[in-house]
């Protein structure tokens, strides 16, 4: 498996929603790092973990030095644009692999800096994962399968062969996504839905089988 190599040990997250604590849980469940704690713009999301909460992204901005972050939003627009917010102080964004997720045929399968690999999850082979991608718990990703950068993949979808789906996608839990398909960017892809043909950029479809809104 290529991936985005590891400098250090000491992960913090951008992001203290559910994703949030879902992923501190992951980084708690697995040996190479340890969880340094969040920052989010919204300080009551550190109500209840409030020993973690270390500030806004401006605060996160002035901080120097080396550090691993992994930005723990489900919504891939936001994560785009704190992505761009944060390039002037050049993060490190390391791949989160959770213990009991899978990886089929790691030779053939690229899996971009920031990404989050969830419990349960199960990669084939020839799986091209792009940066800052979110495959949440028991998702499966069948061959040749392409997925672009800051897309979200939700608990329980399952995209099969010959799948190609663009930036910043958000795929439902639930979802199925059938082979040959391609899903354009910034397309939405209800939860439970069927994807049988192409989607269009931008596009929400839902139902069985998935159709336009």
């Amino acid at each position: 498996m290529e991936s985005n190599k590891v400098e250090s040990n000491k992960i913090t997250l951008i992001g203290g929603g559910g994703l949030g604590r879902e992923m501190a849980s992951v980084i708690r469940n697995q040996s190479i790092f340890s969880y340094e704690g969040f920052y989010d713009d919204d300080p009551f999301k550190g109500e209840g973990v409030k020993e973690y909460y270390l500030g806004t992204l401006d605060e996160l901005i002035q901080v120097k030095g080396h550090q691993d972050f992994l930005i723990s939003i489900g919504d891939p627009s936001i994560k785009r644009e704190v992505q761009e917010k944060l390039k002037g102080i050049s993060p490190n964004y390391p791949v989160l692999l959770h213990p009991m997720g899978h990886i089929e045929e790691t030779s053939t399968t690229f899996i971009g800096e920031g990404s989050i690999i969830c419990a349960g999850v199960k990669i084939t082979c020839d799986v091209h994962i792009g940066k800052h991608v979110l495959l949440n718990l028991n998702v499966t990703v069948g061959h040749d399968v392409e997925i672009g950068d800051f897309s979200s993949i939700m608990p329980g979808a399952h995209i099969s062969g010959n799948v190609k789906i663009g930036k910043e996608v958000l795929i439902g839990s639930g979802a199925v996504v059938l082979q040959n398909v391609t899903i354009g960017d910034g397309a939405k892809i209800g939860a439970g839905a069927v994807v049988t043909k192409d989607v269009l950029a931008n596009a929400t479809v839902v139902g069985v089988p998935a159709k336009k809104l």
